[in-house]
Protein backbone atom coordinates (compact mmCIF):
# COMPACT_ATOMS: atom_id res chain seq x y z
CA UNK A 1 0.00 0.00 0.00
CA UNK A 2 1.45 3.02 -1.46
CA UNK A 3 1.76 6.02 2.08
CA UNK A 4 -0.73 8.61 1.44
CA UNK A 5 -1.54 11.62 3.69
CA UNK A 6 -4.87 10.59 4.14
CA UNK A 7 -3.14 6.74 4.62
CA UNK A 8 -1.44 8.76 7.60
CA UNK A 9 -4.35 10.55 9.06
CA UNK A 10 -6.52 7.58 9.18
CA UNK A 11 -3.80 5.63 11.09
CA UNK A 12 -3.83 8.35 13.91
CA UNK A 13 -8.00 8.45 13.11
CA UNK A 14 -7.59 4.73 14.36
CA UNK A 15 -5.28 4.65 17.22
CA UNK A 16 -7.89 7.07 19.02
CA UNK A 17 -10.64 4.78 17.13
CA UNK A 18 -12.08 7.43 15.64
CA UNK A 19 -13.72 6.97 11.95
CA UNK A 20 -11.29 7.31 8.87
CA UNK A 21 -11.57 10.09 6.69
CA UNK A 22 -12.08 9.83 2.66
CA UNK A 23 -9.74 12.96 1.57
CA UNK A 24 -8.37 16.06 3.52
CA UNK A 25 -11.23 17.54 2.12
CA UNK A 26 -14.30 15.81 2.92
CA UNK A 27 -15.86 18.40 5.32
CA UNK A 28 -16.02 16.02 8.50
CA UNK A 29 -14.33 17.77 11.80
CA UNK A 30 -11.63 14.96 11.40
CA UNK A 31 -11.04 15.85 8.17
CA UNK A 32 -10.34 19.71 9.03
CA UNK A 33 -8.37 18.92 12.04
CA UNK A 34 -6.21 15.87 10.17
CA UNK A 35 -5.65 19.52 7.26
CA UNK A 36 -4.35 21.82 10.11
CA UNK A 37 -2.52 19.33 12.14
CA UNK A 38 -0.70 17.32 9.10
CA UNK A 39 2.00 19.43 7.88
CA UNK A 40 2.73 20.81 11.45
CA UNK A 41 3.00 17.09 13.11
CA UNK A 42 5.02 16.00 10.06
CA UNK A 43 7.59 18.94 10.75
CA UNK A 44 7.75 18.03 14.66
CA UNK A 45 8.81 14.41 13.78
CA UNK A 46 10.96 14.67 10.74
CA UNK A 47 12.95 17.19 13.52
CA UNK A 48 12.76 14.50 16.39
CA UNK A 49 15.09 12.07 14.77
CA UNK A 50 17.68 12.13 11.62
CA UNK A 51 14.86 9.75 9.59
CA UNK A 52 17.57 8.75 6.52
CA UNK A 53 14.68 9.50 3.85
CA UNK A 54 14.37 13.67 5.15
CA UNK A 55 18.05 13.09 4.86
CA UNK A 56 19.88 16.11 2.88
CA UNK A 57 23.38 17.78 2.00
CA UNK A 58 24.13 21.07 0.42
CA UNK A 59 26.75 23.23 0.24
CA UNK A 60 26.11 26.69 1.47
CA UNK A 61 27.79 30.29 0.06
CA UNK A 62 28.78 32.58 2.88
CA UNK A 63 26.37 35.42 2.76
CA UNK A 64 28.10 39.50 2.20
CA UNK A 65 26.86 40.00 5.82
CA UNK A 66 28.91 39.40 8.69
CA UNK A 67 28.22 38.72 11.95
CA UNK A 68 28.37 41.22 14.44
CA UNK A 69 30.61 39.32 16.74
CA UNK A 70 31.82 35.94 17.52
CA UNK A 71 31.90 34.58 14.13
CA UNK A 72 33.39 35.65 10.53
CA UNK A 73 30.87 34.24 8.36
CA UNK A 74 27.68 33.49 7.98
CA UNK A 75 25.14 31.05 5.78
CA UNK A 76 21.71 30.92 4.63
CA UNK A 77 20.14 27.52 5.99
CA UNK A 78 18.19 26.11 2.95
CA UNK A 79 14.42 27.53 2.88
CA UNK A 80 13.00 25.66 0.10
CA UNK A 81 10.99 25.05 -1.98
CA UNK A 82 10.69 21.06 -0.68
CA UNK A 83 12.78 19.27 -0.47
CA UNK A 84 15.68 22.09 0.57
CA UNK A 85 13.74 23.46 3.61
CA UNK A 86 15.97 22.73 6.26
CA UNK A 87 14.59 21.72 9.75
CA UNK A 88 17.27 20.57 11.14
CA UNK A 89 20.95 21.41 10.68
CA UNK A 90 22.60 18.09 11.62
CA UNK A 91 26.36 18.57 10.99
CA UNK A 92 28.50 21.17 9.45
CA UNK A 93 31.56 19.36 7.28
CA UNK A 94 34.21 21.83 9.00
CA UNK A 95 33.81 20.84 12.50
CA UNK A 96 32.12 21.40 15.20
CA UNK A 97 32.14 25.04 15.74
CA UNK A 98 29.40 26.80 14.71
CA UNK A 99 26.37 27.72 16.01
CA UNK A 100 22.79 28.38 14.54
CA UNK A 101 20.85 31.34 14.60
CA UNK A 102 17.56 31.89 13.75
CA UNK A 103 17.87 30.22 9.86
CA UNK A 104 21.41 31.17 9.32
CA UNK A 105 24.79 29.03 10.25
CA UNK A 106 27.57 31.20 12.15
CA UNK A 107 30.60 30.23 11.66
CA UNK A 108 34.47 30.74 11.20
CA UNK A 109 35.02 28.42 8.14
CA UNK A 110 35.09 30.10 5.01
CA UNK A 111 32.99 29.16 2.27
CA UNK A 112 31.56 26.68 0.80
CA UNK A 113 29.67 24.97 4.11
CA UNK A 114 28.83 21.77 3.49
CA UNK A 115 26.31 20.64 5.50
CA UNK A 116 24.38 18.00 6.38
CA UNK A 117 20.35 18.35 7.63
CA UNK A 118 17.02 17.20 7.94
CA UNK A 119 14.68 18.50 4.92
CA UNK A 120 11.00 18.57 4.73
CA UNK A 121 9.06 16.08 2.48
CA UNK A 122 6.56 17.04 0.59
CA UNK A 123 5.36 14.07 -1.25
CA UNK A 124 4.18 11.07 2.21
CA UNK A 125 4.95 8.28 -1.02
CA UNK A 126 8.66 9.72 -0.13
CA UNK A 127 8.49 8.17 4.20
CA UNK A 128 9.85 5.54 5.41
CA UNK A 129 7.23 3.11 6.85
CA UNK A 130 8.27 4.45 10.49
CA UNK A 131 8.19 7.73 9.68
CA UNK A 132 5.05 7.89 8.71
CA UNK A 133 3.70 5.82 11.71
CA UNK A 134 5.16 8.06 13.93
CA UNK A 135 3.49 11.25 12.33
CA UNK A 136 0.45 9.15 12.89
CA UNK A 137 1.23 8.95 16.28
CA UNK A 138 2.10 12.59 16.94
CA UNK A 139 -1.29 13.25 14.75
CA UNK A 140 -3.10 11.06 16.90
CA UNK A 141 -1.56 13.18 19.82
CA UNK A 142 -3.08 16.52 18.85
CA UNK A 143 -6.09 15.22 17.76
CA UNK A 144 -7.27 13.13 20.72
CA UNK A 145 -8.41 16.37 22.57
CA UNK A 146 -11.09 17.46 19.65
CA UNK A 147 -11.88 13.98 18.85
CA UNK A 148 -12.20 11.73 22.12
CA UNK A 149 -11.26 14.21 24.92
CA UNK A 150 -10.04 11.32 26.28
CA UNK A 151 -6.15 11.64 28.38
CA UNK A 152 -5.55 8.24 28.29
CA UNK A 153 -5.70 8.25 24.31
CA UNK A 154 -3.47 11.12 24.48
CA UNK A 155 -0.47 9.37 26.70
CA UNK A 156 -1.30 5.84 24.11
CA UNK A 157 -0.50 7.64 21.39
CA UNK A 158 2.50 9.34 23.35
CA UNK A 159 3.52 6.09 24.68
CA UNK A 160 3.27 4.65 21.06
CA UNK A 161 5.35 7.28 19.66
CA UNK A 162 8.23 6.43 22.15
CA UNK A 163 7.70 3.51 20.74
CA UNK A 164 8.09 3.98 16.94
CA UNK A 165 11.00 5.97 18.08
CA UNK A 166 13.11 3.97 19.90
CA UNK A 167 12.24 1.14 16.77
CA UNK A 168 13.38 3.57 14.67
CA UNK A 169 16.67 4.22 16.42
CA UNK A 170 17.46 0.97 16.24
CA UNK A 171 16.51 0.23 12.04
CA UNK A 172 18.88 3.22 11.48
CA UNK A 173 21.66 1.75 13.80
CA UNK A 174 21.58 -1.08 11.91
CA UNK A 175 21.57 0.50 8.18
CA UNK A 176 24.77 2.25 9.24
CA UNK A 177 23.63 5.75 11.21
CA UNK A 178 23.78 5.88 14.92
CA UNK A 179 21.81 9.06 16.02
CA UNK A 180 20.48 10.23 19.38
CA UNK A 181 16.73 11.21 19.45
CA UNK A 182 16.18 14.78 20.10
CA UNK A 183 12.86 14.66 22.33
CA UNK A 184 10.87 17.35 22.93
CA UNK A 185 8.61 18.81 26.19
CA UNK A 186 5.33 17.24 24.55
CA UNK A 187 6.84 13.83 24.52
CA UNK A 188 8.23 13.54 27.92
CA UNK A 189 4.88 15.77 29.37
CA UNK A 190 2.05 13.72 31.14
CA UNK A 191 -1.60 14.54 31.12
Amino acid sequence: MTISTVSICNRALDLLGADPITSLEDGSKAANLCQRNFEPSADSVLRLYPWNAALRRARLPALSETPAWGYRYQYQLPQGPEPALCLRLLEVDSGTDYRVEGRRVLADYAAPLDILYIGRIIDSANYDPLLAEAIAAKLAVHLAGNLTESASRIEAARDYLRGILAEAKATDAQEGGVSDLIVDAWLTARS
